[in-house]
C-alpha cells in the first residue's frame, strides 16, 4: 500500500508541475478550464502566471520530498497539499462557477491525494 501512496504522490506532483508550466506558457487558455465563472481581464494575465509559478514549485517540492523524505513525511505533506484543490473547489462553488469542474477536477484531485496520504500514513 505504501507503494501505491508513493505513486499517487508522484503523479500528483508531476501533474501540478505540468499544470504550472502550462499556466506559465498559456495562462488564459488554462484559466478557461479552471472552473471560475469569468476570466480575469487581459491586464490581469500576470496573476495567472503567478499561479503557474506556485503550481510548478508545489510539484518540485513534492518531487524533492519523494526523493529524500520518509513515507510519513510525504503522507503528511500530501494531506496538507490536498487543501489546495479542496480550496479551489470551494472557491469555484462559492463564485457560482462550473460545478462539474469544481467536483470532477478539484474535488477528485483532493480526494485522491487524501487517499494517497492515508496509504502513506498507515504504512
Amino acid at each position: 500500500m505504501e507503494t501505491l501512496g508513493l505513486v499517487i504522490a508522484a503523479l500528483a506532483g508531476l501533474a501540478i508541475a505540468a499544470i504550472g508550466v502550462l499556466y506559465l506558457m498559456r495562462p488564459r487558455m488554462m484559466a478557461t478550464v479552471f472552473g471560475l465563472p469569468a476570466l480575469p481581464h487581459e491586464d490581469a494575465t500576470p496573476w495567472l502566471r503567478i499561479k503557474g509559478i506556485r503550481d510548478l514549485t508545489t510539484g518540485v517540492v513534492a518531487g524533492v520530498l519523494i526523493l529524500l523524505a520518509p513515507s510519513t513525511v510525504i503522507g503528511w505533506t500530501l494531506l496538507a497539499f490536498a487543501i489546495i484543490p479542496a480550496g479551489d473547489a470551494v472557491t469555484i462553488l462559492a463564485a457560482r462557477g462550473d460545478v462539474k469542474a469544481a467536483w470532477r477536477i478539484h474535488g477528485t484531485t483532493a480526494a485522491v491525494m487524501i487517499v494517497g496520504a492515508i496509504l502513506l500514513l498507515s504504512a
